[in-house]
C-alpha cells in the first residue's frame, strides 16, 4: 500500500502542505464564554454546514471530521475518554465535551492560581475506575508549587480534593490498592541519597493521605496492588503500596540511568538502556534479590500484562521465570501502546505494526512516520501519533490499511485518544477534533 503521506511528500508539498482537508477559512476560532457553555459561534457543526467550523488548523486526509472544537487557552494534559465525554485541561480548568456533539458538557476550575509572570500552570489528568483524576499545580523555571488532585466524576462534580504541601513537581505515578501514588521532584536532580521529595499514597475512597516516604527526585514509575516503584536516575525505590514500608532500594552497578519499571506476577521488573555486559532487564521480588536476569537487549520500556512485555531493541515477551516466549526484531515502545486480547500494537521503523500476542508473529505493518507510535485502540481501527511530526494516523486492525491521516499545527501536540466512534486530536492551543473511526 503506497500512503497518502509519502504521495504527498513527493509531490512537493509534505504532510503539512495538506490543503482543503477541513474547508474551513483563517478566521479567529470562537471560544467559550467565562462560565464554560459554548457560545453560539463555538458552537461545533460538521464541516459541511453552511455555519463552517472553527478553524484551528488541524488538516485531516481521507476523513470528514465530526467535530470541530477550539478551547481558549494552553492545553496542559493529554486528552481522557471517560462515559461519553472527552476531556483535557487548559489553564487550569478541566474541560469535558460531549464525546457526541462537541459541546461542553461542564468544566470545573481549580482553586490553583500562578500569581507571578513567571510562573505557568502544570497539570495531568488521568481516569481510573471511571473517575477523573486532575492533578494541578504551578511551575517556576526549576521548581513547582500548590499541587492539588481533584477526584471528578464523569458529571463534572468533586468528589474529593487533596493538598500535599509538598513543594516540587508531582508525577501521578498510578494506582493501585484503592490508591494514587504521587511521586515529587525538583530540576535540581540528586541521586539516590538525595531527600526532600517523598513519595505519596491518596487513598481512593476519601483523598486523604495515606502515607508518605522518604525518596529522592522521582521520575516516574509503576503501581500494583502489592508494590508502587518508583525510578530515579540510577535507582528504584520499591514501597508497599497498602503501609507506605519501603521495601528495598535497587540501584544497579555503575550508577546507570533506570529507563523503565514494571509491576506484575509479584515482581518488580527494571529496565536498562545500556550495560555492556551486565544485565539490562532485571526481575526482583520483594526482598528486592534477583530473580532473573537478561543481558542481550537494552531495554526502553516495559508493561506487564499477565507476562511482561519489553520494549527496545527488540519487542520481546517473557514468562514469570523469565523465559523468552518470543522476540520481534524491530524496536518499539510498549509502555502505553494499545493491547488486545489476541494482539499488541507497536512501532517499527518507520511502521505501525500489529503482533500476535501469543506467537509475536506480525500480522501486519503500514507506513507511518518514523516516531509513530500506537496510542489507542477504538472500533475497528488504531490509531498512532508522531509528536515530533505532528502528525496521526488511523489504521484498519483487520487488514493495516490506511484509513486516513492528519496533521497538527503549533507545538508538540498531546497525544490523542480513541473510543468506539472516533479519535480526538488535540493542539497545543486548544483545538479539539473529532475524526470518525
Amino acid at each position: 500500500m503506497v500512503s497518502r503521506r509519502n504521495s504527498l511528500r513527493f509531490a512537493g508539498t509534505g504532510l503539512f502542505g495538506l490543503a482543503g482537508c477541513l474547508g474551513t477559512d483563517a478566521s479567529a476560532a470562537p471560544t467559550d464564554t467565562a462560565d464554560g457553555t459554548p457560545s453560539p459561534d463555538a458552537s461545533p457543526t460538521p464541516r459541511n454546514s453552511p455555519t463552517g467550523t472553527p478553524h484551528v488548523g488541524v488538516e485531516v486526509d481521507g476523513a470528514e471530521p465530526a467535530w470541530v472544537r477550539s478551547l481558549d487557552g494552553t492545553v496542559r494534559t493529554d486528552p481522557v475518554a471517560v462515559d461519553g465525554r472527552v476531556a483535557v485541561v487548559v489553564g487550569t480548568t478541566v474541560h469535558a465535551l460531549d464525546a457526541e456533539t462537541g459541546e461542553t458538557a461542564w468544566t470545573f476550575e481549580s482553586p490553583v492560581s500562578p500569581d507571578r509572570d513567571v510562573d505557568r500552570p502544570t497539570a495531568s489528568l488521568r481516569e481510573h475506575g471511571g473517575t477523573l483524576y486532575a492533578l494541578v499545580g504551578v511551575s517556576f523555571g526549576t521548581g513547582a508549587s500548590d499541587h492539588v488532585l481533584h477526584a471528578l466524576t464523569p458529571d463534572g462534580e468533586e468528589e474529593w480534593t487533596y493538598e500535599s504541601g509538598v513543594g516540587g513537581f508531582h508525577d501521578l505515578v498510578g494506582f493501585g490498592d484503592g490508591a494514587a501514588v504521587l511521586a515529587t521532584s525538583d530540576d535540581a536532580i540528586g541521586g539516590a541519597g538525595s531527600g526532600g521529595h517523598p513519595v505519596l499514597a491518596v487513598d481512593l475512597a476519601n483523598g486523604s493521605e495515606r502515607w508518605r516516604a522518604e525518596s529522592a527526585d522521582g521520575m516516574g514509575g509503576s503501581v500494583g496492588d502489592e508494590y508502587a516503584v518508583v525510578r530515579g536516575y540510577g535507582w528504584v525505590d520499591c514501597f508497599d503500596v497498602a503501609t507506605g514500608e519501603r521495601r528495598f532500594r535497587f540501584e544497579p552497578d555503575g550508577g546507570r540511568d533506570v529507563e523503565a519499571t514494571a509491576v506484575g506476577d509479584g515482581r518488580v521488573f527494571v529496565g536498562l538502556r545500556s550495560g555492556d555486559d551486565d544485565p539490562t532487564l532485571y526481575a526482583l521480588a520483594a526482598d528486592g534479590s534477583t530473580d532473573w536476569s537478561q543481558s542481550d537487549r537494552f531495554v526502553s520500556s516495559l508493561r506487564y500484562v499477565e507476562n511482561l512485555y519489553v520494549g527496545g531493541s527488540a519487542v520481546a515477551r517473557f514468562g514469570s521465570d523469565g523465559s523468552e516466549r518470543w522476540s520481534y526484531d524491530g524496536g518499539g515502545l510498549l509502555t502505553d501502546v494499545p493491547f488486545d486480547d489476541d494482539a499488541l500494537y507497536t512501532n517499527a521503523g518507520s511502521r505501525a505494526v500489529e503482533l500476535d500476542r501469543e506467537t509475536g508473529e506480525e500480522r501486519w505493518a503500514a507506513d507511518a512516520t518514523d516516531l509513530a507510535i500506537p496510542r489507542a485502540r477504538g472500533a475497528d481501527a488504531v490509531v498512532s501519533s508522531d509528536g515530533q511530526e505532528r502528525a496521526a494516523f488511523a489504521h484498519d486492525i483487520r487488514t493495516g490499511d490506511e484509513l486516513w491521516c492528519a496533521s497538527l499545527p503549533g507545538e508538540y501536540p498531546p497525544d490523542l485518544v480513541a473510543d468506539d466512534t472516533g479519535a480526538y486530536l488535540v493542539t497545543a492551543l486548544g483545538g479539539v477534533v473529532k475524526v470518525p473511526l
